[in-house]
């Protein structure tokens, strides 16, 4: 018996990997290319590659010099999947880290379809019921979404087991041991794959137990509690084992956005629960006119059910209603659904001004940076469990639960020609010879066009690792960058009427080496490096420039809660030093009218400290002498009325503005 069990989950999960490959797998190239689109795919590539790379070499894993240089990022908080760099270690080391996320990519629905559907199996006792289950769960339009390039959000398969070891507790099937130390281990893997999804499924995951709870009769409310000490245990186990990781979170914390992506902006429509994107092959052309207006993009659209599935949920909570098991997975459903909609309701694509309950949530921290319409996932994850219940169910209208459940998943299969595979942006300049001749080994370079904008993240890998990067893309710009102009300059392709004055400190400051223009570089950028008259070359297409020594460049900079943009004055928070070096700079600080009264300023520099005021609409001049540094310290702060940059409710204090002195 038990081996039929086993033929059976292995049939099941070659069904669905069979489905994967043809879905997703079609490329015949899977070294040269790529399943996605946008840049975040070679990120994860590169990520992939980091971990093996940092231990065989003795580097700390958990923060890069290779990118951000000098200071480097912290990669605790960019999902650099170290949970699934380690498991394809074996790959990456014998193909490269491009065909094993080629590999992670196309088999993550068929492991998520897989464990569902050993839930549903569990939970059913019904292979057939369950084989749909997993197959609603694995392939839902959230994992459609996620497919686009996101492996750390599209690898979901951990969380069915998780489940199933719990409901395996609770029946006595499992013991205390084992069951706390498997659940250490699905926490800590899920860790190293995405703390948002992990996050998010432990407060989901205390809701359901307290649900649970709340409709069991007393006799059997004690197996609850036992569940959730034995939870907590394993929970504590995890957290000792992953506690280098914790560290360097809290490390990295001054360096995250407050606010990294907006929850209004990410929150499902409540339209999209019927109505299908351009991810899913029927009915997204009908519904397009409507469904291209849901807030934030393809790929975060993934509340789609279907009515279909819809209707067969509805089967099964109103038959089963008087059922603790069902009662308990309708309530569930709801509290999912209502809290993917996020802090207030979005219908048809505007915003309706409806608070909503996950407002409150949205707050806290942690949960601010969680997006709602990623609780999708678990919406899709109680309709298979409750589809696979209905479809297991006694009686003799089997057949017509199976056809209705047949034209559900039908429903929900993917537009196959959304699902494009790109050619990995190789560059002949990036090898590893090529790239210690021209610029040295151990050289730190400014890779354009910069950051999100172009493939630095693939040059840099293809070169193995021979240079570092002061830039990079690992999800976020760390805060600490915002500060120098020639960030914002190089993202926007823009040269602001200061560009050579931003871009010899950024060379300074970041101790670069060369500059690498390559193909796609803005024409605004590129001009402005070649007018500043340095060293340069052409090398396989790259254009490479290389500055004087920082000994022997005149700049000043800016550090600290200051953000940067073409206008003449910018705002600064509590504090902002400026440094210069053989570079005298007048600093001008302009009363803004949002702090009542006069504003308490602190200069402190070489000569010590000083104390003076600045009125609203008054200015007042700093001088910072040549090889100085002078901090800035406001004693109070505003935040906008406003959400001002994406999400970001910055706090505020002063203006000010810099004008070099010769």
């Amino acid at each position: 018996m038990q081996h039929r069990k086993y033929l059976d989950a292995v049939a099941a999960f070659l069904i669905y990997l069979t489905l994967s490959l043809v879905f997703f797998g079609r490329s015949a190239d899977w070294t040269g290319h790529y399943l996605g689109v946008s840049v975040d795919p070679v990120s994860f590539v590169w990520f992939l590659n980091w971990w093996p790379f940092a231990l065989r070499h003795g580097l700390n894993p958990f923060i890069s010099q290779f990118v951000w240089a000098p200071q480097g990022g912290n990669l605790t908080w960019s999902t650099s999947i170290p949970t699934l760099a380690l498991a394809a270690l074996p790959i990456t080391l014998l193909g490269g880290p491009v065909v094993s996320y080629n590999l992670v990519a196309v088999a993550a629905p068929a492991l998520s379809a897989g464990t569902a559907f050993l839930l549903a199996r569990y939970l059913t006792r019904d292979w057939a019921a369950a084989l749909v289950g997993g197959y609603i769960y694995g392939f839902s339009s959230y994992e459609l979404g996620q497919m686009q390039g996101h492996p750390n959000l599209a690898f979901t398969c951990l969380l069915p087991l998780m489940l199933l070891l719990c409901a395996r507790r609770a029946r006595s099937d499992f013991g205390r041991r084992p069951f706390i130390v498997c659940m250490a281990a699905l926490i800590l893997a899920q860790l190293g794959v995405s703390t948002e999804i992990l996050l998010t499924f432990l407060l989901f995951g205390a809701i359901f137990w307290a649900v649970f709870l709340i409709l069991a009769p007393a006799a059997g409310r004690p197996v609850f509690y036992s569940l959730a000490l034995e939870i907590i245990t394993a929970g504590l186990i995890a957290i000792v084992a992953a506690a280098p990781f914790f560290v360097f979170i809290v490390i990295g914390l001054p360096a995250v956005p407050d606010v990294i992506y907006s929850t209004a902006d990410y929150s499902s429509d409540l339209l999209n629960f019927v109505l299908p994107t351009t991810m899913t092959a029927i009915g997204w052309r009908l519904s397009a006119p409507i469904a291209n207006a849901f807030t934030g993009n393809s790929t975060e659209q993934g509340a789609y059910l279907g009515l279909p599935l819809l209707g067969l949920l509805g089967f099964y909570f109103l038959q089963h209603r008087q059922q603790v098991f069902a009662r308990a997975l309708l309530i569930i459903f709801v509290i999912l659904c209502v809290g993917s909609l996020g802090p207030l309701l979005h219908y048809a694509g505007h915003d309706r001004q409806i608070m909503l309950p996950w407002r409150a949530a949205s707050s806290l921290p942690l949960l601010e940076d969680a997006l709602p319409c990623r609780f999708s996932m678990y919406v899709s994850l109680v309709a298979a469990i409750a589809a696979s219940c209905y479809l297991a169910g006694p009686g003799r209208r089997r057949t017509g639960r199976f056809v209705l459940a047949g034209i559900a998943v039908i429903a929900l299969v993917p537009n196959l020609p959304v699902f494009l595979w790109s050619a990995w942006p190789a560059q002949a300049f990036f090898s590893p010879r090529n790239v210690a001749r021209v610029i040295g080994p151990n050289h730190t370079a400014i890779l354009l066009p910069f950051g999100i904008n172009g493939p630095g993240m693939a040059w840099q890998l293809d070169a193995g690792m021979a240079f570092k990067q002061a830039g990079g893309y690992i999800g976020f710009v760390p805060e600490q960058e915002w500060a120098y102009p020639a960030t914002m300059e190089f993202l926007l392709g823009e040269a602001w009427p200061n560009f050579g004055d931003d871009l010899t400190a950024y060379c300074a400051t970041h101790h670069v080496d060369a500059l690498l223009i390559g193909p796609g570089t803005p024409p605004a950028i590129s001009a402005g490096i070649q007018a500043m008259g340095w060293q340069q070359q052409t090398d396989h297409g790259m254009l490479v420039v290389k500055p004087p020594a920082a000994s022997g460049l005149a700049y000043y900079y800016a550090e600290g809660d200051y953000w940067a943009s073409i206008a003449p004055e910018n705002w600064m928070g509590r504090q902002v030093t400026v440094s210069t070096h053989d570079m005298p700079v007048e600093v001008t600080l302009t009363g803004s009218g949002y702090i009542p009264g006069q504003l308490l300023v602190t200069q402190t520099g070489p000569g010590g400290s000083r104390n003076f005021y600045v009125g609203n609409g008054q200015t007042r001049s700093v001088e910072v002498p040549a090889n100085t540094a002078v901090t800035l310290t406001a004693a109070k702060t505003f935040v906008p009325a406003r959400v001002i940059h994406n999400g970001d409710t910055r706090h505020l204090s002063i203006l000010i503005s810099f004008e070099k002195k010769h």
